[in-house]
């Protein structure tokens, strides 16, 4: 009866070793709260607009990951922040920022990357003069978190409701 015990118990921690040495392992769990990667994103967003809303290229491209894409309405795909340097300094050339509000905007956030998704209503005044245009849509930004925990944009597609300037 004891020999039986012994063998019984001996083929169960044999199993559980089995099991536990084919199964996955569990995958690292971050050591940061939510609540603070959420805060990273936000303090990172607000930092965006206010690149946006001063017409400030550096500023931007500070926030943006070195592989950014940014599809913009009726435009190519620019690729690369050489890209979106060069077509962000054709726009300030000729329109400026008058004023910039976002609207129900929503946060999703998964590991190291977070989608924000939100609506615009974008006041842009020509560099020249002249009458203001006021742009409303939506749009979908992907941030990613680096590994130094600074979050930057790499993805970011918008549309424009408003019909084109004629």
């Amino acid at each position: 009866m004891e020999r039986a015990a012994r063998v019984a118990g001996f083929a169960i921690v044999l199993m559980i070793s089995a099991t536990s040495a084919c199964s996955r392992p569990e995958p690292a769990q971050s050591s940061v709260s939510h609540e603070a990667l959420q805060a990273g994103v936000d303090s990172a967003a607000t930092r965006l607009l206010a690149a946006l809303r001063t017409d400030s290229p550096d500023s931007l491209l500070a926030l943006m990951a070195d592989d950014v894409i940014i599809m913009p309405p009726g435009e190519p795909v620019l690729k690369g922040k050489a890209a979106v340097r060069a077509w962000y300094d054709q726009f300030v050339k000729q329109m400026r920022t008058s004023s910039l509000n976002i609207t129900d905007r929503e946060l999703l956030i998964g590991g190291d990357y977070a989608t924000e998704v939100a609506g615009f209503e974008w006041t842009l005044v020509p560099a020249t003069g002249g009458q203001q245009i006021v742009d409303r849509g939506s749009y979908i930004q992907v941030w990613h978190r680096q590994a130094d925990g600074r979050w930057v944009f790499s993805r970011e597609v918008w549309n424009s409701t408003a019909p084109p300037p004629t």
